[in-house]
C-alpha cells in the first residue's frame, strides 16, 4: 500500500483584485529573491484567483498578472499587490 499523506491547501482568500486593474507590487511585499527588482513596480491583473502548486510542496492562491516594467505574465497573491501611489503613471516605467 503507498504512503498517503494529507495535502494541505490554503483557505481561499475573502477578497481578490478587479481584472484590468493597474496596481504595484508592494515595497515590502514578501517576494521571492530572484524577483526582488519588482518592489514598486506597476502591474496588471489579466486573472480571477488560482489555487496554483504545489511548489516546494506547498499550493497558493495567486492572480495571473502582467508586469508592466518588465512585459512579463507571471503570478502574484492578492497580498504582494497594493494602488498606485498617488501621481505614478505608467510612463514612468
Amino acid at each position: 500500500m503507498s504512503d498517503l499523506s494529507p495535502v494541505l491547501i490554503p483557505t481561499r482568500p475573502s477578497s481578490q483584485w478587479p481584472v484590468g486593474a493597474r496596481l504595484r507590487f508592494l515595497p515590502d511585499a514578501e517576494l521571492n529573491p530572484r524577483h526582488d527588482q519588482l518592489r514598486g513596480k506597476p502591474v496588471l491583473v489579466l486573472g480571477e484567483m488560482q489555487l496554483i502548486g504545489p511548489s516546494e510542496g506547498r499550493y497558493s492562491w495567486r492572480q495571473q498578472i502582467l508586469s508592466l516594467s518588465t512585459c512579463r505574465v507571471g503570478w502574484a497573491r492578492p497580498d504582494q499587490l497594493g494602488l498606485p501611489l498617488d501621481g505614478e503613471d505608467a510612463e514612468t516605467y
